[in-house]
């Protein structure tokens, strides 16, 4: 019989109905726009939780997060948790509900029988250890709850019939705040050319969130590159705050001059749809007011960052100079892979960076393809001594053998050295499992 498929169903918070699949890599849940699972709620940390699958089962773990993650009511605390289908996690204000791949969203739950009112002791009587004279009605009891029904209907009139000589005091309505408008679409694009070449950088963010950009360096670095990325809630509401200025909706819509040097174009034009507004405004050879330059600025840098281009300020040859040291450092860390522990993963972080450098330049240099193969290379060996690594760190803890765990789990972190990966993170958070285990003296 196959394994059932968990998947995550958010049952509560902003994300509502969403679903996800957990892939082997895991799905980090947090405020970070580098989440897989970015939600905006200031009660998140960056970097909050992380779900992952082990042998098949759904696990989770708190990533040491400021409010802690909750696993059907129940503090998560240091220890990876696995789930089951119908577990609830709540982390923030959001719920998440362990589901079945493919299955319909589970039935809010029914509510059971209502809880009674609190009761006003009127030391009219007390009841007996059996509760038999809780109720019942004393004369004297009968009485006074008739007059108390009669002072309430007395007020009740009182209020429908009105005086005849006062008139009922308005209700003051307060109105309701004003939403701020929706960031809906943005184009920008900054055109530089003279007689020799053309500089083109343009970005655009669709209605689905989804930023791409587009930059021609030609024939001068004869660069054409061409990058998309859906981003997250958090990074639109970013990109919504740069775009919320009021002075920037001031402008006019054309601003022109004439260029300084003969043959010379240096243009921009912007576009926002906010709502149900749209505002364009373009400037050609004159002088950027200066809300627009601050505005434009942060545009640029937004999305270079967001979209890992930011080598682009870079010329051609200082891109391969770099990436050249870069690979040369790959390589001697990599011919040391046995001296240190975290020598590969160092060998793999320089030649990554060194192809990320390549990424604009063309045409490539006529090493990048052995690059790439030696970057992918070292990715696998990287992952097959993790593998490895961690098996015998697990077999250590279901043997209770928790000083050989701790000895394993450490060369495990000294493997994947850096902290955001999901791999460092399970590691680092066995360890400190055993760590408290070999202080108390558990078993």
């Amino acid at each position: 019989m196959s394994k059932k498929i968990p998947q995550i169903l958010v049952t509560a918070g902003p994300l509502k109905d969403r679903r996800f699949d957990v892939p082997q890599a895991g799905l980090r849940l947090g405020r970070s726009s580098s989440c897989e699972v970015s939600i905006n709620d200031p009660a998140l940390s960056r970097n909050h939780c992380l779900f992952e699958l082990r042998d098949g089962s759904l696990w989770v773990t708190d990533l040491a997060s400021a409010n802690g993650t909750t696993v059907n009511g129940v503090v998560l605390g240091a220890d990876s948790r696995e789930l089951a289908l119908g577990d609830v996690v709540e982390v923030g204000d959001s719920a998440l509900t362990i589901v079945e791949a493919g299955t319909a969203a589970p039935l809010p739950a029914v509510a059971g029988p209502a809880k009674p009112a609190p009761t006003v002791d009127l030391g009219l009587g007390k009841s007996n250890e059996s509760g038999a004279d809780a109720s019942s009605f004393s004369p004297m009891r009968i009485v006074i709850w008739m007059v108390a029904l009669l002072a309430v209907v007395g007020a009740a009139g009182v209020i429908l019939m009105g005086g005849n000589d006062k008139k009922a005091a308005p209700v003051e309505t307060k109105p309701l705040p004003k939403e701020k408008p929706t960031l809906y679409a943005v184009t920008f694009e900054k055109v530089e050319a003279d007689k020799e070449s053309v500089y083109r950088y343009a970005m655009s963010l669709d209605r689905a969130g989804v930023m791409t950009v587009e930059i021609d360096d030609v024939p001068k670095e004869n660069r054409h590159v061409r990058k998309t990325s859906q981003l997250s809630t958090n990074a639109v509401e970013s990109l919504s705050a740069i775009l919320s200025s009021p002075e920037l909706y001031k402008l006019e819509r054309e601003y022109a001059g004439v260029p300084l040097v003969a043959g010379t174009l240096k243009s921009f034009a912007l576009r926002i749809v906010r709502g149900d507004k749209v505002f364009t405004t373009s400037i050609e050879n004159t002088p950027e007011p200066e809300i627009f330059r601050s505005v434009r600025e942060q545009l640029e840098t937004f999305s270079k960052n967001e979209l890992g281009i930011w080598a682009i300020q870079f010329s051609a040859e200082k891109l391969v100079e770099m990436s050249q040291e870069l690979r040369r450092e790959g390589d001697a860390k990599w011919q040391e892979r046995d001296v240190q522990y975290g020598n590969i993963a160092a060998a793999l972080a320089s030649y990554k960076e060194a192809v990320f450098y390549l990424d604009t330049v063309n045409p490539k240099p006529d090493y990048y393809g052995a690059l790439v193969n030696r970057r992918d290379e070292v990715e696998k060996e990287l992952d097959k001594r993790y593998r490895d690594q961690r098996f015998r760190a697990d077999r250590a803890i279901n043997l209770a053998d928790w000083r050989t765990a701790d000895g394993e789990l450490k060369i495990l972190c000294q493997m994947i050295p850096d902290p955001k990966d999901p791999r460092h993170v399970e590691a680092s958070s066995k360890l400190l499992d055993v760590e408290n285990r070999m202080k108390k003296g558990l078993k």
